[in-house]
């Protein structure tokens, strides 16, 4: 799972194509294209984003599901500067936090005592950061190609249209990914394939734009913090 939130995150809160889940005409490389930009465009544009995530993951046949909620901050308003927080808090099955302030992914888990803290080597590597700060277009780093309506776990939503993306360029974690959106531009659902063949599809809810104040020192600070137990074991790698 730390793999899957570090590595493209699975974003996102990222991307889609076609009518509710049947087979239509397969559109051309430039309406995948404007799908994408427009997809794209939304999010850009937002300074805070905040939902409700349920996570299936189904590797080798076993099955594990999760929920939570999450929320995106953009902490610098210039296109390309990079510079946001976005936190992932779990509470199902086991209550997690993963925040990811930039500079740092820090993943706590208040069960075992433990913070686990890495430095972000390549933050664009993150799919759903990219696609929130606009740091990178998509189409530049994805060959995009129409739906596969067998690459999923649950059946598509309703009322969505779909894309999969596929690396450029050989990623560690990431071997494809597909999204689907509604006819707003808004993310419904994503679903990521790894090199071993384990899935993590990702169906998002109760969206919230903008709700919380731009450019706040202490609503970022506020998303920045982690409420650790006493005796939590902090390990930096």
């Amino acid at each position: 799972m730390f793999s899957f939130l570090r590595s493209l995150l699975f974003f996102y809160c990222c991307l889609f194509f076609f009518p509710p889940g049947s087979c239509f005409a397969a559109p051309n490389n430039q309406q995948l294209r404007d799908s994408l930009a427009q997809l794209q465009t939304r999010y850009e544009k937002l300074h805070s984003l905040q939902f409700d995530f349920a996570q299936i993951t189904d590797s080798g046949g076993r099955s594990k599901e999760g929920n939570g909620f999450a929320a995106f901050y953009r902490t610098a308003s210039n296109k390309g500067t990079s510079s946001g927080i976005m936190r992932w808090d779990y509470t199902t099955p086991t209550p997690q936090v993963i925040l990811n302030n930039g500079v740092e992914l820090s993943i706590y888990t208040p069960m075992d005592k433990q913070l686990i803290i890495t430095p972000i080597q390549d933050q664009d590597a993150d799919i759903t950061f990219a696609l929130f700060t606009g740091s990178k277009q998509l189409s530049d780093e994805f060959d995009l190609i129409p739906a596969d309506t067998n690459f999923l776990i649950q059946e598509p939503p309703d009322q969505t249209r779909a894309i999969q993306l596929v690396p450029k360029t050989p990623h560690p974690q990431l071997k494809r990914l597909q999204l689907w959106y509604d006819s707003t531009y808004q993310l419904r659902r994503l679903i990521l394939e790894d090199h071993f063949g384990a899935l993590t599809e990702l169906s998002f809810s109760n969206m919230r734009f903008d709700t919380l104040p731009a450019k706040s020192a202490q609503q970022a600070e506020t998303l920045l913090k982690l409420d650790l137990a006493p005796g939590t074991e902090i390990i930096r790698q």
